[in-house]
């Protein structure tokens, strides 16, 4: 069987050795230092919610590649609208539980169809090496960390333009492979992976072709250095009252250099071909904002769930303007999973035989949810109270002498105990007052792309000229035109 308990595939992670620094010092062995445990913990449940008896007939599913089972989140290629909506029910639910499904699978399915394009085009080879990817992938479940956001340097002019881009470029070919050097940014679970998906970020012209380059590459490969930045909360990981969440996991961030590393041309996916760069960037911004739909619906079931705790040992749960907030929550989370499963039903098979959503109504889904990100820690704030910042802390309540005294003074709903309160209270602080706050902020409004690029993309599907022939023919301006039935506005494969 493909599919690694967590344990194994930490055993198989223990055997690599990435080139990892974090706090200004190298890390001799990143297996054993607590800083990194958070991760390896959320690494380790993602591939044990495959065997859980109420998700491995949706988590699990057979390959045609290797005729085995894997798992649907990390490295299925999504080949069916039913496909895309087991996804993102499972995504949703990761995340309201887990805080991050790491759909992994969509990175595979990208690369699959730009892939093919790209051989469509030119005439390349890049899609072999990528079905020869895709099933290594499988056969060993392999997670992959993914290497696309360039340090852009100066974001007023092109990286051919730039004396020192510091993006990933080509700065070697031979009969063997290529050389790149350059650096990717926002790499997270980098140094918990032993691969790394690396693809341009943007659109290219001919004279950035150098840095038109995707490929994958083991985390341990010679020259690939990672500074990681430690996981939230990660100093209070022995305080799982006070820092539930850090103290279960946490998602180590990573900065990627790569100094003059060899990839061997089988493992290269595009090579200068830069026409096709911005294939990468267009269809991660389609499937991936689908899945954050669906992962920031999760989030917001999270958000309600502690409100609502919070609101009941307080003894408020029942008065309407809490319960108007929380319904306000309820109605975000169902509007973006609604909009993941409208991207699903308008999605459509890729000729290359992957099932890519539409992305208007992608983008435009996780527009709206992303823009609501800050009301949950509002909500968070105005339910719980100010004692969710000025409460002692975890180390107060566990002094004999100081528990009568707290035990007394911050009693609440009869129906729980003090601990129990404070444990609700620490839950919505850390949600909404520590620096976990800032990563729940940066992942909601950040992650899988800005708000910005995704309004670009709203605007660019969305066929405002034939609205504005209704609106003429409405007003009586200009002469009346046959209708162009329900399939207006489709637009061919971007490639083509």
């Amino acid at each position: 069987m493909a599919i690694k308990t967590g344990e194994e595939y930490l055993d198989f992670l223990r055997q690599t050795k990435p080139n990892v620094y974090m706090l200004g010092e190298k890390v001799e062995n990143i297996w054993d230092d607590p800083r990194f445990e958070s991760t390896m913990k959320i690494v380790s449940q993602n591939h044990d919610f495959a065997f859980e008896a109420a998700n491995k007939d949706v988590a699990a599913v057979q390959s045609p590649l290797t005729h085995e089972p894997i798992r649907r989140l990390s490295t299925h290629l999504q080949t069916s609208m039913e496909d895309s909506l087991l996804k993102l029910d499972l995504t949703r639910d990761i995340a309201n539980r887990r805080f991050c499904a790491w759909c992994g699978s969509n990175i595979q399915t990208l690369l699959w169809a730009v892939t093919w394009e790209t051989d469509q085009k030119h005439g390349t080879k890049y899609h072999e090496n990528m079905k020869r990817f895709a099933e290594l992938m499988q056969k060993n479940d392999w997670d992959s960390s993914l290497g696309k956001m360039d340090a852009k340097g100066d974001r007023s002019v092109r990286p051919s333009k730039q004396q020192n881009y510091p993006g990933v470029r080509v700065v070697k070919k031979d009969a063997k492979g290529i050389t790149v050097s350059g650096c990717k940014v926002h790499t997270s679970y980098g140094p918990c992976t032993p691969i790394i998906s690396v693809m341009p970020c943007r659109a290219m012209t001919g004279e950035d072709k150098d840095f038109a380059v995707a490929f994958w590459a083991r985390t341990d490969t010679p020259g690939i250095t990672m500074i990681a930045k430690p996981s939230p909360n990660v100093e209070h990981i022995d305080m799982p009252m006070q820092c539930p969440m850090s103290s279960a996991f946490g998602i180590v961030e990573g900065t990627t250099f790569f100094e003059d590393v060899f990839i061997p041309w089988d493992q290269v996916l595009l090579c200068g071909e830069w026409d096709m760069a911005a294939l990468f960037p267009y269809y991660f911004g389609t499937i991936q904002r689908q899945s954050k739909c669906s992962c920031l619906a999760g989030h917001s079931d999270l958000v309600a769930g502690i409100a609502a705790l919070v609101a009941d040992v307080n003894g408020v749960l029942n008065k309407s303007h809490i319960q108007d907030k929380l319904t306000h929550c309820m109605q975000m989370a169902e509007i973006a999973q609604g909009c993941a499963f409208g991207a699903a039903a308008a999605g459509r098979m890729h000729p290359s035989g992957v099932f890519m959503p539409d992305p208007l109504k992608a983008n435009a889904g996780l527009n709206y949810i992303k823009e609501l990100t800050g009301e949950h820690i509002q909500m968070l704030h105005d339910i719980g109270g100010g004692i969710i910042v000025t409460m002692p802390t975890a180390r107060d309540y566990q002094n004999p002498a100081l528990k009568k005294l707290l035990d007394f003074t911050l009693a609440g709903n009869g129906k729980y105990t003090t601990e129990e309160r404070m444990r609700a209270l620490y839950l919505c602080r850390e949600l909404s007052s520590t620096e976990f706050t800032g990563y729940y902020m940066g992942w909601g409004v950040n992650a899988s792309g800005s708000p910005h690029t995704g309004h670009i993309l709203v605007r660019s599907h969305y066929d405002l000229e034939y609205r504005i022939g209704i609106a003429k023919e409405w007003a009586g301006i200009g002469e009346s035109s046959e209708w162009p039935g329900h399939n207006k506005g489709a637009k061919d494969w971007a490639g083509n």
